[in-house]
């Protein structure tokens, strides 16, 4: 592509937040980071815009054109590359925090995406510029923004209800979670091709394994764009859906706000925030679900305007940032339910917690999104080999030592797969 305005690296890293100016935007790599940053130009007299993935469009957008608007007192940003996201933001110089993200260096498509945001056509700003915080990060910024941006060379697909249900048709005392665990074993792909999303899937199938559901629900249900990754409200909430899906009876309004207890409070601290937030992904999961099976979900305009209620209060609480981050800053019992105050660590501590697991699940979804090493479509299969030292065999392989599975069902099963996998990467290509 080519920029229509100009992009410079500066000369120099910023070395200290006292030396950010209006119309910046620090951009750091996790919830911790953006908090503490966030905190310390507070302390330094600024009073700056928070956006971050978690957010809602709606609180996403306020803060934007809070940030725009050259009246308002708002006039620095702290960001994650969620800025990169469809976002029209008046911002001259960005820093980077940190070169790199779950402890691995930003990949140049990535950092150039965050860069770019400086400076754009059609802003106040002719020219836009690049730098970074620690000054030491600079010519590490220089050298990534310097390569080439890599061409794509696969993209992934998922298993689609129809090759899983194929499967369960020669395996029909196998769970869902097993049928998973097969097909990843079974299938091969073109090299331009990748098999994802199943790492995703299977932590929602794990979850609800144990309740009945025809496998068409227990499918949808497992590619629902919810995490529940170190949130146990999130993972209550999907449970509990599951088990009201199993039970035949509808997913009312009035059982939903009953089940997440509504109605919400306000958000006075860092907890009750990050509690809207989830809060937030359950009702939206709602939506999604309701779309797939509006008999079953048949509240879905209650549920979107009790939605646009919490992005509210999510909205009213960013305007309150200095109070929700106080306990942040004296070592105070904070604020971070996700990570737990009751069990008396300070908000600090909770907050290092938080960038752990975020870290873990950036690190775990960029391996999801990498290719595995690729082979050819083969006319027989090769079973997983046993791992050095271990004994231990592959699901596949203990279903046909128990004859659950024979050679000629596995035999069946590929072809059926590459059939479907075959006439999906053709749509693709």
């Amino acid at each position: 592509y080519e920029r229509k305005s100009p992009l410079v690296v500066a000369e120099r890293g910023l070395g200290s937040l006292s030396e950010v100016q209006p119309t910046d935007c620090i951009v750091c790599f996790s919830k911790k980071t953006i908090f503490d940053t966030t905190r310390q130009l507070k302390s330094l007299g600024f009073k700056p815009a928070v956006i971050y993935g978690d957010l809602p469009p709606g609180t996403k957008v306020a803060q934007a054109e809070k940030f725009n608007d050259p009246n308002d007192p708002c006039n620095v940003l702290v960001a994650t590359d969620a800025i990169g996201m469809g976002l029209n933001l008046n911002i001259r110089r960005i820093i980077f925090a940190s070169v790199t993200r779950a402890g691995k260096l930003l990949p140049t498509y990535a950092a150039k995406q965050i860069a770019g945001r400086a400076g754009r056509f059609g802003t106040v700003h002719e020219c836009g510029v690049v730098t970074t915080l620690n000054a030491s990060d600079l010519g590490m910024l220089r050298t990534i923004l310097a390569k080439p941006v890599e061409p794509i060379k696969a993209v992934g697909i998922a298993p689609s209800f129809e090759q899983l249900e194929s499967f369960s048709f020669h395996l029909q005392q196998t769970s869902f979670l097993h049928l998973l665990d097969i097909f990843s074993s079974l299938c091969s792909v073109s090299d331009h091709f990748f098999i994802c999303t199943v790492d995703h899937m299977k932590t929602l199938a794990t979850a609800i394994n144990d309740i009945p559901l025809t496998l068409r629900v227990r499918y949808t249900l497992c590619i629902s764009p919810i995490s529940i990754r170190n949130d146990k409200f999130a993972e209550e909430s999907f449970v509990n859906i599951a088990r009201r899906f199993s039970s035949g009876q509808p997913l009312t309004a009035e059982w939903l706000f009953d089940m997440v207890g509504w109605p919400p409070r306000s958000v006075l601290e860092l907890d009750d925030l990050i509690h809207m937030e989830n809060l937030y992904e359950v009702l939206d999961n709602y939506l999604w679900l309701s779309l797939r099976f509006p008999d079953m979900l048949p509240d879905g305009e209650i549920v979107m305007e009790a939605r646009k209620q919490v992005d509210k209060l999510i909205s009213e609480g960013m305007e309150n940032m200095s109070k929700l981050l106080a306990g942040m800053g004296n070592g105070k019992e904070g604020s971070i339910r996700k990570t737990s105050e009751r069990k008396g660590r300070s908000a600090r501590d909770a907050a290092e917690q938080l960038e752990e697991e975020e870290e873990q699940e950036d690190e775990e979804e960029e391996e999801e999104e990498k290719p595995k090493p690729k082979q050819k479509l083969k006319t027989q299969i090769v079973l997983p080999s046993k791992r050095k030292g271990m004994g231990r065999k592959s699901k596949l392989e203990n279903l046909m030592e128990r004859g659950v599975l024979s050679k000629e069902d596995v035999e069946t099963l590929k072809k059926e797969v590459r059939a479907t996998m075959v006439k999906e990467m053709k749509e693709k290509e």
